[in-house]
C-alpha cells in the first residue's frame, strides 16, 4: 500500500505540472468563454524571466533599457555593462506577492576585460514549501515528506564592448532550469542588446532580444513509471511518459530615453549640475504576453538620493473587477549613493502595486563606481 500510495502521490503532482503544460500548449482543457478571447499567458516556460530585477528597475515600472549599466545590465540589457571600469558587484532580493512565500534573488558581478566588461550573474525563484498532498496521504509520508518546492534559475555569462563613441552592444548566454525534484526542464538561450546615444539633446535608444533558444521537455524519475509485464517472473518494464515540448518566452524590447534636465545634452539645460532628470518610455512585445508599455522616470541630488517612479501598462486584464486597473502597475521608490572605500555603494528600494497579488517590495545593493 505504502508504494502504491507513493506512486500515486508522484503521479497526482506530475499530472498538475503535466497538465499546466498541455493545456496551455495545445488544444483540449479549459476553453474560453465567448466573451474572454484566448490569450498567450502561460503558453512559454521559465516565465519567472518575465519578472523584473533590481529595486531602481522595478521603481521605474522597467522602463530602464537605455539607462542601465553595471552588472544589473546582464538581465535588462546587456550593452550596459560596457561601461564597466572596474569589478563592480549587485545582490538583491524579492519579495513577490505579499506573504506567499515566493521569493526572488539575484547576484552578479562586470570586470573590464577583453576591451569591454566581461559578466556573469545568477537568477533564483523559490516557491517556498508546498504541501505535497493526494486523496491518500492529505499530510504528505514519511517516505516523500509533507513539503515540496518549485524552484526557477538562471544563470549567465556574457560580454559587452563599446563599438563607437555613442554605440555600446553587449551579448550573453545563459542556462535556465526550473521544476520539482525529479521533474525537471533544462534550456538555453541568448539574449543580445544595444544602447545607442543620438547626441541629440540627450536622447538615447535601445534594443533588447531576450531569451532565444530551442524548446525542451521536462525530465525526471516523477516521468517514469514501471508496469509489471511478467506475473511469474515479477519483471518490470520502465517507461518515461510523454511531455509536450515547452518554448522560451523570447521578448523584444525598444525604448527610448532622455536626459530630460542637468547634463550638457539635456532637453532643459543642465543648470548648476545638482539636479538630474532621466525619463524613459520603452516597448515590451513577448510572445506569450500582449504588448506592454512603460513609463519611467528619475530624479537625481548630487548623484547621491535619488527618487524614482513608473507605471506598467499591461494591455490585458489583470485588476480586480470593478477597478478601473490604472493603479495596477503603479511603481515607486527611492535610492542612497555614498562613496566608501573609494567605491560607490548604492542602496536602492521599490514597490509595486499589483492588486491582489499583493504587490512586490524589492532591495538592492550594489558596490561598483
Amino acid at each position: 500500500m505504502t508504494s502504491i500510495r507513493s506512486i500515486a502521490g508522484r503521479a497526482a503532482v506530475c499530472g498538475a505540472l503535466l497538465a499546466s503544460v498541455a493545456g496551455a500548449q495545445g488544444p483540449g482543457g479549459l476553453q474560453p468563454a465567448a466573451d474572454e478571447p484566448p490569450t498567450r499567458q502561460g503558453t512559454r516556460g521559465a516565465n519567472f524571466l518575465h519578472i523584473g530585477l533590481t529595486a531602481r528597475a522595478n521603481a521605474m515600472a522597467g522602463a530602464v533599457g537605455t539607462s542601465v549599466s553595471g552588472p544589473t545590465a546582464w538581465y535588462w540589457n546587456p550593452a550596459g555593462a560596457a561601461l564597466t571600469e572596474s569589478f563592480e558587484l549587485a545582490a538583491g532580493r524579492q519579495n513577490l506577492y505579499g506573504d506567499l512565500g515566493l521569493s526572488q534573488n539575484y547576484l552578479a558581478f562586470s570586470i573590464p576585460l577583453i576591451g569591454g566588461a566581461v559578466g556573469v550573474s545568477v537568477n533564483s525563484l523559490n516557491s517556498g514549501d508546498i504541501p505535497l498532498t493526494d486523496e491518500g496521504a492529505p499530510f504528505g509520508t514519511v517516505q516523500r515528506g509533507q513539503f515540496f518546492e518549485w524552484s526557477s534559475m538562471a544563470v549567465t555569462g556574457g560580454y559587452a564592448a563599446r563599438l563607437t563613441d555613442r554605440l555600446d552592444v553587449g551579448v550573453q548566454i545563459k542556462y535556465i532550469s526550473e521544476g520539482v525534484t525529479g521533474s525537471r526542464i533544462n534550456f538555453v538561450a541568448a539574449d543580445i542588446g544595444t544602447q545607442f546615444r543620438t547626441g541629440l539633446y540627450g536622447l538615447i535608444l535601445s534594443g533588447t532580444l531576450s531569451n532565444i533558444g530551442n524548446g525542451s521537455r521536462y525530465r525526471g524519475s516523477l516521468l517514469e513509471r514501471g508496469v509489471n509485464t511478467n506475473d511469474v517472473a515479477r519483471s518490470a518494464t520502465r517507461f518515461v511518459l510523454y511531455t509536450r515540448e515547452v518554448e522560451l518566452p523570447t521578448a523584444f524590447q525598444f525604448a527610448i530615453g532622455n536626459d530630460l534636465y542637468g547634463s550638457a545634452e539635456s532637453l532643459l539645460g543642465r543648470g548648476n549640475g545638482d539636479h538630474k532628470v532621466y525619463t524613459e518610455l520603452s516597448v515590451n512585445d513577448a510572445v506569450d504576453l500582449a504588448v506592454q508599455t512603460s513609463l519611467g522616470v528619475e530624479y537625481a541630488w548630487k548623484n547621491t538620493l535619488f527618487l524614482r517612479g513608473g507605471k506598467r501598462f499591461y494591455n490585458d486584464e489583470r485588476g480586480a473587477p470593478g477597478d478601473d486597473g490604472f493603479g495596477f502597475g503603479m511603481a515607486g521608490g527611492f535610492g542612497v549613493r555614498l562613496p566608501v572605500a573609494g567605491r560607490a555603494l548604492r542602496f536602492d528600494y521599490s514597490y509595486t502595486a499589483l492588486g491582489d497579488l499583493r504587490d512586490i517590495q524589492v532591495f538592492s545593493l550594489e558596490i561598483g563606481r
